[in-house]
């Protein structure tokens, strides 16, 4: 009885610590397994929050200031007109180059031209030579159709010492057909338009919502920053609606008949008040871009970047205003996982400046250096940014990034 008693509490401690070590056991491996499993999925540029805070590169500008125009890029307007923002996930149909159009048959009164901006109120001087505007050396305007029905034309042109920065949407694509069904009309004129055929055509309205103009040096009719309208207004049934054509002839002052080409008419507008103030056009020839890539040269006026994670984030980017220390907003969306988006330089001349400051949510991430100092191009990254495509002034259409091999990287 007394060894009985004697016994069975050392059996019990004997299984207790079996139990306890076995525990301990079936404990540690969970941990091995889970900490396996975290270091399978942790990435070197795995995106990383403390305390609900982005965890930064490290690299913030302490010159970056902010005021009360940093977060300003869609105006207070009904139309929602948008201040350096250009973004577009869809796939691209064809990127094209621009050339400017001859004018013909008023080649001789008229110079070569992309871009006509008259000077007065009653579009009377449509023979004055310093209201047409052509592209820049080296620097074509490109037009872009995307797979959505929608298209861009980006770029600077200019005249005299008027730099105008051009970031013009097109949208709701619509084949003749589906255009005249609906009330449009084909505007035909000048030598290559008035040969052309509306069926040859494509259609589309300027999307005002996303379009914007930037005017600056001492030639322009007016410096700043304008909205931009379809003319006539394709709402108002007692005018035209010719919206913007795209096809064989569609440059219609140019001696070229049959070439790919594009024409519209518009309004430049107040962005506060939507008041008309200048009468526009565009009138001009479009050869598909060569697929050739040139190194950064000059500096980045834009960039296509993915955002490579598995989760939704709201993402902002900055650059400074004009290459001040104040920082100006040129984009600001939830950017889903995997998904791209596109940044234009909100410059006067279209570009960066030195830098593009990436924000996650509220706080800084990290940063993106655009002067070309730094041969940027497809493939580099930071962190869970990487860039797709984009082109510098001078150099077009970037080529794809090398790191140097002498070079360690933040990541």
């Amino acid at each position: 009885m007394g060894l009985n008693n004697a016994i069975n509490p050392i059996l019990i401690m004997k299984r207790l610590t079996k139990l306890f070590l076995l525990t301990m056991l079936v404990v540690f491996a969970s941990c091995q397994n889970e900490s396996i499993e975290d270091q399978a999925s942790e990435r070197p540029d795995a995106l990383r929050f403390i305390n609900g805070i982005v965890v930064s590169d490290g690299e913030e500008d302490p010159e970056l200031m902010f005021n009360a125009d940093s977060e300003t890029i869609i105006r207070d307007n009904p139309l929602g007109l948008i201040q350096g923002f250009s973004t577009n996930s869809a796939a691209v149909v064809q990127a094209y180059d621009v050339i400017d159009a001859d004018r013909d048959p008023h080649g001789s009164l008229q110079p070569t031209a992309n871009f006509w901006w008259s000077e007065s109120p009653q579009a009377d001087d449509y023979f004055n030579t310093k209201t047409y505007f052509a592209a820049a050396d080296g620097e074509n305007l490109v037009f872009t159709e995307y797979a959505d029905g929608t298209a861009n034309l980006t770029g600077v042109t200019i005249s005299g010492t008027c730099t105008v920065n051009l970031n013009v949407w097109f949208k709701d694509k619509m084949t003749w057909a589906e255009w005249s069904a609906a009330g449009g009309e084909h505007k035909k004129e000048g030598t290559a338009g008035n040969s052309s055929n509306s069926e040859d055509m494509n259609f589309y309205v300027i999307d005002s919502a996303r379009s914007v103009v930037t005017a600056s040096g001492g030639d322009c009719v007016q410096e700043g920053t304008f909205g931009l309208i379809q003319r006539p207004d394709p709402n108002d049934p007692n005018t035209p609606n010719y919206g913007t054509h795209v096809g064989p002839g569609g440059a219609n002052y140019d001696s070229n008949v049959g070439a790919n080409g594009l024409s519209t008419w518009g309004w430049l507008v107040d962005q506060e008040t939507l008041e008309p103030l200048w009468l526009i056009d565009f009138n001009f020839r479009i050869v598909p871009k060569e697929e050739e890539c040139d190194d950064c040269i000059g500096k980045v006026n834009n960039l296509t970047l993915n955002w490579d994670w598995h989760n939704d984030y709201r993402v902002r980017v900055y650059q400074r205003y004009e290459n001040t220390c104040y920082a100006t907003k040129i984009f600001d969306e939830v950017v889903g996982a995997n998904e791209n988006f596109t940044i234009n330089g909100s410059n006067s001349n279209g570009t960066f400046g030195k830098w593009v400051y990436i924000f996650v949510g509220n706080c800084y991430y990290t940063k993106i250096k655009t002067n070309c100092w730094l041969n940027i191009g497809p493939g580099y990254r930071r962190g869970v940014v990487e860039v797709v495509s984009g082109t510098s002034t001078q150099g077009g259409e970037l080529c794809e990034y090398e790191p140097p091999h002498d070079y360690c990287w933040w990541w």
